[in-house]
């Protein structure tokens, strides 16, 4: 006899496949619609096609390894209910995230950036001070190149102007 959770099992499965399919066909879509972007040069790797295009590959790339993973009956790992510690620690991350959303425009990305990502990695369960700032400070650094130095991407300055 079958039986249907709401979190695990049968329906989660489907669930699953039929998000899966959708986030594929939005991944084809976002490419197609990519493609019509104007390039700025033949031998430039960067555009602005290129980061959407980037994240339509790997959209269509996890939902086709959920799709697969499910369709084959992989059997589900524990599933968390809502008030789980797992499901707490993923409530206090989205809450940081959306305070985070808020502060990056006022103290800037260089400022709020290695702060959440002090919160998060101590949250999280790394002990070592000088560790954790290391990490914080090396992380945005390399967002920071990456966004802003390499893909000309303005990211918020806040009171640093």
């Amino acid at each position: 006899m079958l039986t249907y959770h709401y979190f695990g099992g049968l329906v989660m499965r489907k669930g699953n496949i039929i998000i899966s399919c959708v986030f594929i066909v939005l991944g084809i879509l976002v490419l197609l619609r990519v493609s019509t972007f104007p390039s700025i040069g033949q031998n430039q790797i960067t555009g602005p096609a290129f980061f959407p295009r980037l994240l339509a590959i790997i959209l269509i790339g996890l939902s086709a390894a959920l799709f697969i993973s499910n369709y084959r009956g992989t059997p589900d790992e524990r599933s968390t209910g809502l008030f789980d510690i797992y499901a707490k620690n993923a409530y206090i991350t989205m809450v940081a995230l959306l305070g985070y959303l808020v502060i990056i425009n006022i103290v800037g990305f260089i400022i709020a950036t290695p702060i959440l990502l002090f919160v998060l990695i101590r949250f999280y369960g790394m002990k070592n001070y000088p560790k954790v700032v290391l990490s914080s400070v090396i992380i945005t650094g390399i967002i920071y190149g990456a966004f802003k130095l390499l893909l000309a991407v303005p990211l918020p300055t806040g009171i640093i102007g």
